[in-house]
């Protein structure tokens, strides 16, 4: 029935005809004798032509998502995004040919993300269009991913206005969601992106409420990632108390995923052999229940039962949480974070500042190129010293401020770190904005 197998068969027939006539086989296809006109394939019928084409989609679906998606993946993470550009265009346009709507939503999105990875937020939108339009219309939690891109797109190119649309989109859609780690995931982005531009009130609730979702999840760098953010808008709303307390619980979140990793490695390890040593049991008994039944099912003349007393599979092993990493770098950062808000509350807390600079000079140390990310604390210190040289009081922090820029410009020159050596000089010069050290 398929145009293969009707080719397949009218030259079978061929075949016998050029034989029949006392063993002699003529190579001259049938119907292409002297004086004849070549024979042609018979027209595939719609319904042939139909199931071609089925064949034909069903196979570029199997090569894009076993193949293409992971090469991308892959190029993605590796930053080679104009490779990664040219297999999603690719596909989008197949998905859109074949009104393969999920599919075209998905490519439609890890295209904006490349283009955004070339900071290039204008393609981002265009390349997103097939996936924000469906999301205008459409609404729920499908439309978290769409508005989420969308927004950052809008922030990097600076229309506010339209990211503001977005974030309302994006949390409409994320109240509809029954997915709790998504729902915090577009907490966290919201609040970040009015972080970022400076609407610190609205965005310290969404990211207290990101930072809630992580603790409840166990999802460690969300929490952080949020307490992070949340300290940071709180100290530009003059309120280094609050700050401080979410920086603590930053480090809180980083050092408590640190040891859950350790943890749960270990506990892993203990838990695979035990249910592996319960799936080689299971095993043995199935297979000698199987042998026993299934012998007494053929004497019956049922040869059914056997397969009957299979055992039930056991459940699969549980995955993992994801792991932080080496939080060193982002404790540091922390603690020096902490210092700034201590400094801020005044001559009282002055020792217990000094403590915090001292461990995120500690783990600065431990890092590498460890010049570097010393006179990154160095900046940062002195950011705070100048914070807190205001009045006559303060006489002194200026000093201070004067000193760790100094320490900070020897060492960013060491490590060679040229935007180090001119935060270090602006530092020295004065020619500090007060609310930009507080972003």
């Amino acid at each position: 029935g398929t145009p293969h197998a009707r080719l397949a068969a009218g030259g079978g027939r061929g075949g016998e005809q050029s034989g029949a006539g006392g063993g002699h086989q003529s190579h001259q296809p049938a119907g292409s004798g002297p004086g004849q006109t070549p024979a042609s394939a018979p027209p595939m019928t719609p319904a042939e032509r139909e199931a071609g084409e089925y064949l034909v989609k069903q196979e570029e679906l199997r090569r894009i998502k076993q193949e293409v998606l992971p090469e991308v993946d892959k190029l993605m993470r590796c930053g080679e995004f104009e490779e990664a550009i040219e297999h999603l265009e690719d596909g989008v346009a197949f998905a859109s040919g074949f009104d393969e709507r999920e599919l075209l939503d998905s490519l439609s999105c890890l295209l904006a993300r490349a283009f955004l990875g070339q900071k290039k937020p204008k393609e981002a939108l265009m390349g997103l269009n097939p996936a924000l339009m469906h999301a205008r219309r459409e609404g729920g939690p499908g439309a978290i991913k769409p508005h989420s891109i969308a927004a950052e797109a809008y922030r990097c190119l600076g229309d506010v206005d339209k990211m503001r649309v977005e974030l309302r989109a994006l949390i409409e859609a994320a109240t509809e969601s029954v997915d709790e780690p998504e729902q915090g995931a577009a907490l966290l982005l919201a609040g970040c992106l009015l972080h970022d531009v400076g609407d610190v009130h609205a965005a310290v609730p969404l990211l207290s409420s990101a930072a809630a979702a992580g603790e409840k999840l166990g999802d460690f760098g969300m929490r952080a990632g949020a307490r992070n953010r949340a300290g940071a808008a709180l100290l530009r709303m003059r309120r280094p108390q609050q700050a401080l307390e979410a920086w603590a619980d930053e480090l809180k979140a980083l050092e408590d995923g640190d040891t859950a990793a350790e943890t749960e490695a270990k506990a892993g390890k203990e838990a695979e052999a035990v249910e592996a040593a319960v799936r080689m049991e299971a095993l043995v008994v199935g297979s000698n229940a199987r042998g026993e039944e299934g012998a007494a099912s053929w004497a019956a003349g049922s040869r059914n039962t056997a397969l009957r007393t299979a055992p039930q599979p056991l459940r699969p092993l549980r995955p993992r949480p994801k792991a932080l990493g080496d939080t060193r770098a982002r404790r540091c950062r922390a603690h020096g974070n902490m210092f700034m808000a201590q400094l801020l509350l005044g001559p009282a807390a002055r020792a217990a500042a000094e403590q915090h600079l001292q461990l995120a000079l500690s783990l600065a140390r431990q890092l590498s190129p460890a010049e570097e990310h010393e006179a990154r604390v160095w900046v940062q210190a002195g950011h705070a010293y100048h914070l807190a040289s205001t009045g006559a009081a303060a006489e002194g922090e200026a000093d201070e401020a004067d000193r760790a820029f100094a320490k900070a410009l020897e060492l960013a020159k060491m490590a060679g770190a040229d935007d180090l050596i001119a935060a270090a000089q602006r530092g020295l010069a004065k020619d500090l904005d007060v609310d930009a050290l507080l972003k």
